[in-house]
């Protein structure tokens, strides 16, 4: 495998290098196909709850049309209408119930005295239980259904909806604005009730559905019909982000990621934070997460001044959300994208040249291996690109993976073992640190090509192996230094003695006390990192980290990432710079370490369901910020630390043996 050169060579990978340029263009290509959709999708909808309208209406002794003439002035574009349930209207003495047992299961009497509400609770029995579940009714003497007996208990009775009130439908149509309906999915839901209840939306004119309680509508076994019948009747879905309701991915899996993603914070978290903080968090779920419909809980619905409170808090929400490039109006769906196969192919290609170019960073091959090796790995990255949307994940961590890590290798990897001191070691450093960020990207981008469709952007699909994307590259950049690589100009049976070598010796080298705190302290730092990435993060944020991201969100357009800028970015360019001055015990560690922040760089891209825009500026924020960090660090160093001067003796290839 070896080429004869003691040295490497970039020219030698010029061809490797120019087929990175086909799937970089593609990727480029998905992605600006991918803003334009983002771009051309703006709308966000403002919705309130219709029960604490009451309440509200109650508190202040405002009739409600007035109250929702009020709230649409400052920006509301709906109110949010639960359906009745037969237990609620129980509760409140509308409808009677008395319970009977009978040879074929338990039997429950229905009666209501209202004459129009019986009308629509009897309608909705007939037309949403089973045949034979109704019996046949008593008729008063004006001829009028006064009862109805149905083979249920009353505990599933009491769960069953019987559809939106229509007085408070017209009241809130009427204000001119749009109803969203809540409805609740219940034990003895059937095919045509779920038609029924749907088709009653559609003939009010309702074309929102959130679903109301732990399960969406349909759950268990209806949800593939519920999905199609929603479809057909015109209706936009609303996911609840962090509701985890039962059944919610099935739904919009089966909705083929045609719905909008609802944000909203419970009574219980608004107890627990200010207005301002509530404010902040909706408009960050539409910046940041493509959120385009908020559902606004009050933060208070009694007191002194009621209605002007919960009218600055509204008020202030549409403004914060307006400010950020948004309008108020009528959510849509994202439009669907195609990622063609050929492009597909040519980001394969990158991915596997990449690949190559990794290895050949690390040691010696021959134009046989080199080409060989791309060969073998563009058959395996072309099957998982071509195959399905696991393949297109796997090839997409692979690129994870591998990119950041060629950064390091390929550009900081040399100064590893090199004795050599550079006087301008600082310019170097910034040069090389911002070198490894752009291979880093360019692996950002190969990503975000891949996983460029609508699914991921509403995150019914995820990018993969999140932890795994964080871990291996800094696993593998220590493997790197500790073998003693990059070895060049010799075969590959000598490069693996070397490497064993020095792996015993750094196992066996002497640990001081200063050397495990400074490995306890790193290892804490990723570990916390770890914890705290994927979709299930393991460890929380503090208050006092909240109130520092709120600060930088306030003072940049996007908040950078506190693990890229405050330790990963300038970790790695003052690593880089101690390196260049032979100062290898402390720069190595440091390397180490700021290879977080350029994993971190690249999982900015990750999360497709962020706004492309906005994970472009919060990469060069972090990049910007974490290099001014650096500097301004590698200043104080060379403050308080004198360098080895450029006479100094030569180091050895080992990397454990200076721990200096």
């Amino acid at each position: 495998m070896s080429t004869g050169n003691g040295k490497r060579s970039m020219r030698a990978d010029w061809l490797l290098i120019l087929l990175l340029l086909p799937g970089l263009l593609s990727g480029l290509a998905l992605g600006v196909r991918r803003h334009g959709i983002e771009a051309g999708n703006r709308a966000v909808e403002l919705v309130l709850d219709y029960a604490e309208l009451q309440s509200l209406s109650a508190a202040s002794g405002l009739q409600m049309p007035a109250i929702l003439e009020r709230f649409k002035k400052v920006g509301v574009t709906g109110v949010a209408i639960s359906e009745d349930l037969l237990g609620d209207l129980a509760a409140t003495g509308q409808v009677a119930y008395i319970q009977r047992d009978s040879d074929t299961g338990p039997l429950t009497v229905i009666r209501i005295p209202e004459k129009q509400l019986a009308g629509r609770v009897f309608r909705a029995l007939d037309t949403r239980l089973m045949p034979g579940t109704v019996l046949p009714s008593r008729v008063d003497a004006l001829g009028v259904a006064a009862t109805r007996t149905v083979r249920m208990a009353p505990a599933t009775l009491n769960l069953m909806g019987v559809g939106l009130p229509p007085d408070t439908v017209r009241l809130v149509q009427k204000s001119g604005l749009d109803v969203v309906a809540r409805l609740q999915n219940h034990p003895a839901l059937t095919e045509i009730g779920v038609q029924a209840a749907l088709s009653d939306l559609k003939h009010d004119g309702i074309t929102r559905l959130i679903c109301a309680g732990d399960e969406v509508y349909g759950f268990r076994g209806l949800i593939q019909y519920a999905a199609r019948c929603i479809k057909s009747s015109g209706l936009v879905f609303g996911s609840i982000e962090f509701a985890k309701q039962k059944g919610d991915a099935r739904m919009c899996e089966e909705l083929d990621s045609e719905f909008v993603r609802v944000h909203s914070i419970s009574p219980a978290e608004m107890a627990g934070m200010t207005p301002q903080m509530a404010v902040e968090r909706f408009a960050r779920a539409v910046k940041e997460r493509s959120i385009r419909l908020c559902y606004v809980r009050l933060p208070e619905t009694s007191g002194e001044s009621p209605v002007g409170s919960s009218l600055a808090f509204v008020s202030a929400t549409s403004r914060d959300i307006r400010k950020a490039g948004y309008e108020m109006g009528t959510a849509r769906p994202f439009g669907n994208m195609s990622r063609p196969p050929l492009f597909l192919g040519l980001i394969a290609l990158s991915v596997a040249a990449g690949a190559v170019l990794l290895v050949g960073s690390l040691i010696s091959l021959s134009p046989i291996w080199k080409y060989g090796l791309l060969l073998i790995g563009l058959a395996a990255v072309a099957g998982l690109a071509l195959d399905g949307e696991m393949g297109r994940r796997l090839l997409a961590l692979a690129s994870a993976f591998i990119f950041p890590t060629l950064g390091i290798a390929m550009l900081i990897g040399p100064h590893f073992n090199r004795g050599t001191f550079e006087k301008s070691a600082g310019l170097k450093a910034v040069a090389l640190f911002i070198g490894a960020s752009a291979i880093t990207l360019c692996g950002a981008l190969l990503v975000a090509g891949l996983l460029s469709d609508r699914s991921y952007m509403v995150k019914v699909n995820q990018f993969v192996g999140i932890k795994a994307a964080h871990l291996l590259p800094i696993l593998a950049v220590i493997f790197i230094m500790a073998a003693g690589l990059p070895i060049f100009g010799k075969p590959f049976s000598k490069v693996w003695e070397e490497s064993a070598a020095n792996i015993r010796r750094a196992v066996n080298h002497p640990l001081f006390v200063w050397h495990a705190l400074a490995v306890a302290v790193a290892l804490g730092i990723i570990v916390l990192a770890l914890l705290r990435t994927g979709n299930e993060p393991g460890v929380g944020v503090t208050g006092i980290e909240l109130k520092f991201r709120s600060v930088l969100d306030r003072l940049m357009a996007v908040r950078p990432r506190t693990k890229e800028f405050l330790v990963g970015h300038p970790a790695l360019l003052v690593g880089t710079a101690l390196l260049l001055t032979r100062r290898r015990g402390w720069g190595l560690p440091l390397v180490a370490l700021g290879v977080l922040g350029q994993v971190s760089l690249l999982n900015t891209f990750c999360h497709i369901h962020t706004p492309l825009n906005v994970s472009a500026l919060r990469a060069a924020n972090g990049l910007a910020l974490g290099l001014l960090l650096g500097i301004a660090a590698w200043y104080i160093v060379g403050i308080f630390s004198r360098p080895r001067g450029a006479s100094a003796e030569p180091r050895g290839k080992s990397t454990t043996s200076d721990t200096t």
